[in-house]
């Protein structure tokens, strides 16, 4: 049940528990008023009749005339009439006839109480009128009291049950506001607060990856930095002692040229996950972006006799920024053409299926293993032997192109050949 259906149901409940109540109550005091009324009219009927009997109409007249007027009875007889005015043309009868003794229901919710004369023949009953006012005779504040007593109980009982379970909520965020990203709430049901407790658990999770993957990459960049380092300081001990420095400080600048290039990936990959990198979305006619990567990977593969060809391409325009878009895919390219064997080719097809084209780039290098695959648009992700980082690699290009389709509404995935090799398949959305 939804949250906003149980705080509805619990208003509308606290509204019948208040009317039952009222109805109740008003019952019970209307009995008690009637049983009042009816113990009265049999004190007075016994007076009435004795008048009656022994001193005739004049005295019993008098006697309803000393009456208070807003507590007198009625004194008629079986057909409903007034005793006093009926040989006067003023007949109006007061209840229907017969008349009998007992309580009676007239209209506008009133009741009569009717009480006989006793031993007065033809007979005569004593008729008394009971209207709402007369009935509920509770005082205010004991209605107001009642009131605040169900509203205040229904309310409780709600607020109970939701502060239970957003306190649940509160005490997970504290833990791991001090650190714990393991703490998860446990709630169950369908309504709001657990659709919240579903999505606080998965923010954490998701929050843990990222703190785990953030730690990863600290210690990835730490270990990645040492090495050209510490090639760089042997050369330097090197050219020290040489007479002729010349082949150490070729060294030390092939050195420093990787360390530039490390860092400038890891500073693209965090400005693209950051979103600090800021896309200029422009018309990219994508077969002339991939014949430019084509003949640039080409005029590099020549002297390992390797080759890149685009087999088939449709024609699609991308909204994007056509530096990143370019960069993602000679990424992929290049990393195909350094796995695949000399003698041979990596094939290039575009693809548009309606709204989305897909970019599928296979070389006939060993492949990677299944469980690799899923990590290896991720930075310095670690592969099989074959295809380590002996090509001169980080592992921050395929990242790179993961996160520049990411963030151009794409994905890109892997998969082994069947036939051997690589399969990598860019998808974009085509406006």
């Amino acid at each position: 049940m939804s949250l906003f259906l149980r705080i509805f149901l619990t208003f509308w409940l606290a509204a019948i528990l208040l009317a039952g109540s009222f109805f109740l109550l008003g019952r019970y005091s209307g009995s008690e008023a009637i049983e009042r009324t009816e113990a009265i009219l049999e004190g007075q009927a016994e007076v009435v009749a004795a008048l009656w009997l022994d001193a005739g109409r004049r005295a019993t007249r008098n006697w309803f005339s000393q009456q208070n007027r807003r507590h007198r009875p009625q004194l008629v007889d079986e057909q409903g009439l007034s005793p006093f005015l009926r040989h006067r043309g003023r007949d109006k009868p007061w209840l229907r006839s017969p008349v009998t003794a007992g309580v009676k229901q007239l209209k506008f919710g009133r009741v009569a109480v009717v009480v006989a004369l006793p031993g007065v023949s033809p007979p005569l009953y004593l008729v008394k009128q009971l209207d709402l006012g007369h009935m509920h005779r509770l005082p205010l504040l004991v209605w107001v009291l009642i009131a605040i007593v169900i509203i205040g109980l229904v309310s409780y009982a709600l607020a109970k049950v939701l502060s239970r379970r957003i306190r649940l909520l509160r005490s997970a965020a504290q833990v791991i506001s001090a650190g714990n990203l393991t703490a998860r709430v446990t709630i169950t049901g369908s309504d709001e607060i657990s659709a919240l407790a579903k999505d606080f658990n998965l923010m954490a999770e998701r929050i843990n990856e990222m703190m785990a993957s953030q730690r990863q990459l600290v210690s990835d960049v730490s270990h990645e930095l040492r090495s050209p380092l510490a090639r760089l300081r042997i050369a330097l001990g090197l050219a020290e002692r040489a007479e002729d420095p010349s082949l150490s400080l070729m060294r030390i600048e092939k050195e420093a040229d990787e360390l530039e290039r490390l860092v400038t990936d890891l500073l693209s990959l965090a400005r693209i996950e950051s979103g600090q990198s800021k896309m200029d979305r422009q018309p990219v006619p994508m077969c002339e972006l991939l014949k430019s990567i084509v003949s640039d990977a080409n005029y590099e593969g020549k002297d390992h006799r390797r080759s890149v060809l685009l087999e088939s391409c449709d024609e699609a325009t991308v909204m994007g920024d056509p530096v990143l878009l370019h960069a993602a895919i000679e990424n992929v390219v290049r990393n195909a053409l350094s796995y695949t064997p000399e003698g041979s080719s990596v094939f290039i097809r575009l693809q548009r299926h309606e709204r989305e084209l897909a970019i599928t780039i296979d070389d006939q290098g060993p492949g990677v293993p299944e469980d690799a695959l899923a990590r290896l648009f991720e930075p310095f992700s670690r592969v099989a032997e074959s295809r380590d980082r002996h090509s001169g690699g980080y592992g921050l290009g395929l990242a790179i192109t993961g996160r520049t389709l990411l963030a151009h509404g794409g994905k890109a995935v892997a998969e082994n050949r069947p036939a051997g090799g690589l399969r990598v398949i860019l998808t974009l959305s085509v406006e």
